[in-house]
C-alpha cells in the first residue's frame, strides 16, 4: 500500500506541480505517508509566518536575503519519524533525502531550515554556475547554522516542487547497507552516511535509489574497479580536472564539504561493495 500511494504522489506532482509553473502559479506538494496538500506560490507568500532572512548562502556563493517560511512551521503537522527523511524534489526532477530531525530542528540555536519564497517582483539572480539561465526559485530550502558546513550543500534544494515524508534510504534500499559484522567505528560506515548524504541525489548504486543525473556507481562495474585511486578522487574533488563531458552537472567536493578523511572513507564503502559483488 506504502509503495502504491508513493507511485500515486509521483504521478500527481508530475500532473500538478508542472501545469501551476506553465501557469506562472507555481505550486508546492508537502506530504507524509497519508496525507498530501498543495499550495500556491501566493499562499506560501502570504504565509503568517512569513519573514525575511539573511544567509550566507554556498549556492550563490554570497550573503543572501529571503522571504521565508521556518520548515519547522510549513511541515507543522506532518508525522515524521526519528528516522524518517524529508525528499525534496525539484522541478527538474533532481531528489534528495534530508533526515526529518534535521528538517524540524527544536534547536534553532545550532541550525534552521526555511522554505524561500520567491516574490516575482524581486526576483532572485540567475544562479552562478556556467551556462545558468535561471535561478533559485521560485521555491528553495536555505539554511542558517552556527558552524560554516555543517549542513550538506546537497540539502540546498532549489527550484523545487515537493516535499514528502519517506522512510530512511537504508530502510528503502536495503541493499546500500553494511552487515552487522562490520563495527560501528569501522571508516566504512562513515563512507556509507556521505554517500548517502552527498551522492545518491545524483548517482544509483547497483539500482538503488532516485538519482538519474549521473551514472550508477555500481553496476555494470563498481567505480573503483574502472578508476585509478588518484584518479577517482581527483574525479570527486573536481570533475572538469579529469574529464569532460556534455550536459555535466557534477560540482566539485572540496574539503570543506568532504574532508579527505570521509572522501577515504567513501572510496573504502566503494571497494568494500565492490568485494563484496564479487
Amino acid at each position: 500500500m506504502k509503495a502504491l500511494r508513493s507511485i500515486l504522489l509521483a504521478l500527481g506532482l508530475t500532473l500538478c506541480a508542472l501545469p501551476a509553473r506553465a501557469q506562472g502559479k507555481p505550486a508546492l506538494i508537502v506530504s507524509d505517508h497519508d496525507t498530501s496538500s498543495t499550495y500556491t506560490l501566493e499562499q506560501l507568500l502570504k504565509h503568517p509566518e512569513a519573514h525575511e532572512v539573511t544567509i550566507d548562502d554556498p549556492v550563490y556563493g554570497r550573503r543572501m536575503s529571503y522571504r521565508a517560511i521556518p520548515m519547522s512551521a510549513l511541515l507543522k503537522g506532518l508525522v515524521i519519524g526519528p528516522q524518517d527523511y524529508v525528499q525534496a524534489r525539484a522541478t527538474d526532477n533532481f531528489s534528495i533525502g534530508i533526515p526529518g530531525r534535521l528538517m524540524r530542528s527544536a534547536d534553532h540555536a545550532e541550525v534552521e531550515a526555511f522554505l524561500a519564497v520567491e516574490d516575482p517582483a524581486r526576483p532572485w539572480p540567475k544562479l552562478p554556475k556556467a551556462g545558468s539561465t535561471h535561478g533559485a526559485g521560485p521555491l528553495y530550502v536555505v539554511w542558517k547554522s552556527r558552524q560554516a558546513n555543517a549542513v550538506s550543500r546537497e540539502y540546498w534544494a532549489y527550484m523545487l516542487a515537493a516535499l514528502a515524508v519517506v522512510d530512511s534510504p537504508l530502510r528503502r534500499w536495503p541493499s546500500l547497507a553494511l552487515p552487522n559484522s562490520v563495527p560501528a567505528t569501522d571508516p566504512i560506515r562513515t563512507g556509507l552516511d556521505r554517500y548517502v548524504e552527498l551522492c545518491i541525489s545524483c548517482h544509483k548504486f547497483l539500482g538503488a535509489g532516485e538519482g538519474e543525473q549521473g551514472p550508477d556507481l555500481g553496476q555494470p562495474m563498481n567505480a573503483v574497479d574502472y578508476f585509478q585511486l588518484p584518479a577517482l578522487k581527483k574525479l570527486i574533488r573536481d570533475p572538469a580536472s579529469v574529464r569532460q563531458w556534455p550536459e555535466r552537472k557534477m560540482p566539485k567536493f572540496d574539503e570543506a564539504a568532504l574532508s579527505e578523511h570521509d572522501l577515504d572513507a567513501m572510496i573504502a564503502w566503494l571497494s568494500y561493495k565492490a568485494r563484496e559483488k564479487k
